[in-house]
Order: structure tokens, then sequence, then C-alpha cells
């Protein structure tokens, strides 16, 4: 089969943990299949006028080189279509993929779609040929119940994000040697900074971790896009800094800790797919999607000194919540299962043997650090 999925590459490394989880759910439920890329990244598909005159190029293949699905791509190669969640799973970005799916009738999954505000299905926020191609989707999931509730009437299930299914698990966690805090900055680019006060709150929350705890633990920062390094770097020399521009370095870089701080919803999943704990600082309407990791959710109006107690309490009994973590996971994992393999009764899906469990393959299993 060969299969097109939704996502971004190079530009949010969240994305492409989502998508890991797609593809780890997707062969689980027995599919073999080429993994398409429709790559949404605002690098290459702009919204402005300036650029739609690229895209008309592109449909004549003169200016579109990147290695994933181009507007005159020939869709009878393809199979089905999945959008691999996030909340940009509808827009201008997306129109030549809505159209390809009408036009070659492809049979379409979304999988973890979220939502950064209210909307209604319906004309006002949708475009025909969207709205044709959800009615039509043999399954919607939703990681946050907004975007269940928005859409009704379709049949939608709510269910955390598949980023928590893109690693192999591990042990549980017994005791805390390292703490993973996620750096955010406000000198990166839109969509991938934070504001000048969300700043200020994560400097002075991991300035006062590292103050109570450095000596007994070690304590790193990951980064998660370029613009953060030399920022990161300025805040806290000295601190040991994680990044790689390969998303699936991350579930390396995660997995060297036992519990994680941070604003970042993929960071949070990537560790809690691990059956590391962590603790969200919701910033937005995304964070809600970390409830599903089963993180702890706090805000930037939460005092510090309560932050550094949860952090504090979490690690006293972090055997109790990675075990607690790991067999949630588990439950996600057979609920996708189950929707998946009957949403995909007719595609040919081999029953996966009772030996092989829930360790997904898809070349993005931690290692043993």
């Amino acid at each position: 089969m060969n299969i097109i999925f939704s996502t971004t590459r190079q530009w949010n490394p969240g994305d492409e943990i989502i998508l890991f989880g797609c593809i780890s759910a997707l062969r689980q439920a027995g599919l073999a299949f080429n993994p398409v890329i429709y790559n949404r990244s605002p690098q290459i598909r702009h919204k402005n006028k300036a650029h739609r005159l690229l895209a008309q190029l592109s449909r004549q293949n003169r200016y579109f080189r990147d290695n994933s699905f181009k507007d005159d791509t020939d869709l009878r190669f393809a199979d089905m279509v999945v959008f691999a969640g996030t909340p940009e799973w509808r827009g201008r970005r997306l129109t030549s993929l809505y159209r390809g799916i009408l036009e070659y009738k492809l049979p379409t999954l979304f999988l973890g779609i979220g939502t950064n505000r209210p909307f209604s299905f319906s004309h006002e926020h949708f475009s025909d040929d969207e709205m044709a191609v959800l009615k039509q989707a043999r399954l919607i999931t939703c990681r946050d119940e907004l975007t269940a509730k928005s859409l009704a009437p379709l049949p939608t299930h709510c269910i955390p994000c598949p980023a928590l299914l893109s690693c192999q698990t591990p042990p549980p966690r017994c005791s805390v040697r390292r703490l993973g805090l996620i750096f955010g900055s406000d000198r990166a680019v839109r969509h991938n900074n934070v504001s000048a006060d969300i700043f200020r709150y994560l400097d002075t929350l991991y300035r006062a971790l590292m103050q109570r705890h450095g000596r007994e633990w070690e304590i790193e920062l990951v980064a998660h896009y370029i613009d953060e390094l030399p920022h990161a770097v300025e805040a806290f020399p000295g601190i040991p800094l994680r990044y790689s521009y390969d998303a699936r370095d991350y579930a390396e870089i995660y997995g060297r800790y036992d519990l994680v701080v941070g604003h970042r919803v993929h960071g949070i999943g990537v560790a809690a797919s691990q059956g590391i704990p962590g603790i969200s600082i919701s910033h937005d309407a995304r964070g809600d999607t970390t409830r599903g990791f089963g993180a702890r959710i706090v805000t930037p109006q939460t005092a510090v000194e309560e932050v550094c107690a949860l952090v504090e309490d979490m690690a006293k009994d972090i055997s109790a919540c990675s075990s607690e973590l790991i067999a949630h996971k588990q439950t996600v994992s057979d609920s996708y299962q189950s929707l998946l393999r009957s949403a995909l009764r007719d595609f040919g899906a081999e029953v996966p043997s009772a030996d092989r469990g829930h360790s997904f393959d898809t070349g993005f299993a931690a290692s043993a650090v």
C-alpha cells in the first residue's frame, strides 16, 4: 500500500513525533505500506500572495522539489490519506490534498487532530471539499474534547494524541537521576516561540529547580528549534543542552531523563511514550493535549514554589507515576487498535500475533541509557 500522511518535515519535531505514533499504530494494526508525506511546512507551503505564483509553478514541477506530495502529483498510486494530528488539519495549506482526495476517491483517517480555538462544522469554518472529506472519513480521533464537540454531528472518538505510541516502552523508572527541562525562547520564529512573559516564567522556574536539585540530580535543557540554541547557551551557560535536527533523535534525548518539565506538548509526549512522567506548563489551548500523556498540568500563573513542590512530590513517587503511565499507554494503544481494525477491515490488515505485544517498530525506539 501507499499511504499519504499529512505532516511537516524539518519544521516542528512534534509533528513528526505524532507521525511516528500514527505509523506505529497502523503497522501494529497489521498494515504494510510505503509512507508518503504531504509536507505542509510553512517553508514549503506559504499562505501569502507572493508565493501563490510559486505554487502555480510547482504544479508544473518547476519550483516544488521537496521529496513530498506536489500539487500536480498523479494520485493513482495512493491507497489512503492519513491526517497525522496537530491543529492544522484543514485550511489553505491543505487545499490541494483535499482536492486530490475527492478526485481520486481516497479513503481517509484523521488521527489525533486538535484545535487551539472553538469552531463549528459548518461552511463558516470549512470549505466544501473539507466538509465532504470529513463526512466520508473512515475514522476521526480527536486529542481534545473541544475538537470532538466542535465536529458534531460527525462521529468522533476522543482519545490521546498518537504521539503517546511513538516509542518502545522500557521498564518503569525507579528513581530520579536526571531531570529534563524543555527550553523555550521568545526570540524564535512565530509558532516555535513563546512570549516574553512565558520565557521569564520558564527562566525563573528552571533556575529555582537548578538551585534546589543541581547537586543531587543531573539537570539538562532540551531545545526543539534551531533559534533556541544561542538563547539557551546565553541564558544558561554551562548547563548541558540537547538538540537534534532529526526528530527521530528525540526518543533517545528524552529517554535520558526520569522526569521532564516544560511547555512543549510533544516533548512531554515523547517522554510519556517511554514511561517518563512530565509536568506540562500549559501556556495556550494546546496544553490540554498533555492530559492524554498523563502529565500534571500547571500554568504560568502557578507559583514557582508550587511547581517545585510538585516536582519533588513526583520524584518521591516516581516508580508509581511511571508504572501508571505505562499502563495508561497500553490502554490507549488497545483503544487505537480496536478503532483501526474496525476502520480498516477491508484493507487486508493482519491481526498481529500475541507475541508481538505492543512494541512498535518505527525506527523511533528509545535506546537504553
